[in-house]
């Protein structure tokens, strides 16, 4: 294998990592938020339950597979993640999130592009609030990779520990390690912090939404950033076979969606936002990890629409 495909397939894993992470990073980027525990369980100082919808549409790039372009695939995503905290005592306490991701992509003749991809991802763990300042928090995150004649091989699960510091009111960090066995790397580090730099201004670098954010007002918020989406999955037990290729009838694969845009958010109120953004997909493909075969798409333009309610 020459070095720039080494370095591709070593790109692809971190953004699978990523991507198998991103309901863990997001979960754990709420406590980093927090303010210090100062007496109590806390239960009075932050949502312990926040719900979001997130709806976008890739325009259609160009399909390339095996070197040769196949023709245009769109792409609508919907996914819907619940995340909550059970804090047992000052503490200690039990992360929970469950995040449904389902995506609809144009079929391409002749190329290994599924339909329809609709996975379920859950996710327990335990956090520790060492100090004021500290909280160490370990997870696991069980995924069901399709929903149709299930099996063990349909199951997978990503996990890691993740230590968050608070190194001042207006900065804190986030590092530790994450693990996908499905991915080319199966232990990856991650590191993370988010500057709170003025009352206007926020720089937030955790996955999988890192944006700089400009605070207008009460309501309103201008951001730009990235926008990491994607599954693991399992194709069907026919998608082979319509082919012409029967390895890729229950074959394992990961579908991600990098994209770069900025957007508007408006608060409603303290418990209710919304936002809508636009901008490139630069990188969206899927990736074949096994068969070692994979299907990229040009860049495109993109919009998100998205809901956010916490409890």
């Amino acid at each position: 294998m020459n070095q720039k495909l080494k370095n591709q397939r070593c790109l692809i894993a971190i953004i699978s990592l990523v991507v198998a992470g991103a309901a863990t990073a997001q979960a754990q980027s709420d406590f980093v938020l927090m303010p210090p525990l100062r007496g109590g369980t806390g239960t009075n100082q932050a949502p312990l339950v926040r719900a979001r919808l997130d709806t976008s549409y890739t325009a259609a790039g160009q399909a390339k597979y095996q070197g040769a372009n196949r023709g245009d695939s769109d792409a609508f995503s919907v996914g819907l993640g619940v995340s909550g905290v059970v804090p047992i005592n000052d503490r200690w306490m039990v992360p929970l999130d469950l995040l449904s991701q389902n995506d609809w992509l144009e079929s391409v003749p002749g190329t290994p592009v599924p339909t329809h991809l609709n996975t379920l991802g859950l996710g327990a763990g335990l956090g520790y609030r060492a100090s004021e300042d500290w909280l160490v928090v370990g997870r696991i995150s069980p995924s069901l990779y399709r929903f149709s004649s299930v099996d063990s091989d349909d199951v997978g699960w990503a996990g890691g520990v993740t230590a968050l510091w608070r190194y001042s009111s207006t900065f804190q960090f986030m590092f530790g390690f994450l693990a996908a066995p499905d991915s080319d790397v199966p232990v990856l580090p991650m590191v993370g912090a988010n500057w709170r730099i003025n009352d206007q201004w926020d720089l937030r670098v955790m996955f999988p939404q890192p944006r700089l954010t400009y605070v207008a007002d009460d309501h309103w918020r201008l951001y730009a950033g990235a926008d990491i989406t994607g599954t693991t999955f399992r194709t069907t037990d026919t998608l082979g076979t319509e082919l012409g290729q029967s390895r890729y009838n229950d074959a394992l694969g990961t579908y991600r969606d990098v994209r770069l845009g900025a957007g508007v958010g408006y608060q409603f109120c303290r418990n209710l936002r919304a936002e809508v953004e636009g901008g490139y997909s630069v990188w969206r493909q899927i990736d074949y990890k096994d068969i070692d075969q994979t299907v990229k798409f040009d860049p495109a333009p993109y919009v998100r629409v998205g809901v956010n309610v916490s409890f």
